[in-house]
């Protein structure tokens, strides 16, 4: 089963764009289902996130915030997996 991934994104943000490469890595070694919202249409999402992206919310584990490492994913998706 996929696990859920969401990243809070800018069209701008270069970081933003990292770590969705690095998930795009990740996702050959275990499925995933990587969302991206971006956070410039909606005044309530850019009000929380614009200043804090990337964002990474992966459903049943953590939130992390930048800065984000491929290690840092990789740990987070594993946690939640030894989880269920």
């Amino acid at each position: 089963m996929a696990r859920h991934v969401t990243v809070y994104s800018a069209p701008s943000c270069t970081l933003c764009r990292h770590v969705l490469e690095d998930l795009d890595l990740l996702a050959a070694e275990q499925p995933l289902d990587v969302r991206t919202v971006d956070v410039t249409r909606d005044p309530a999402l850019a009000e929380r996130y614009l200043l804090l992206t990337p964002v990474v919310e992966i459903a049943g584990g953590p939130t992390l915030q930048p800065p984000i490492s491929i290690g840092q994913l990789r740990s987070a998706l594993a946690a939640v997996q030894d989880l269920t």
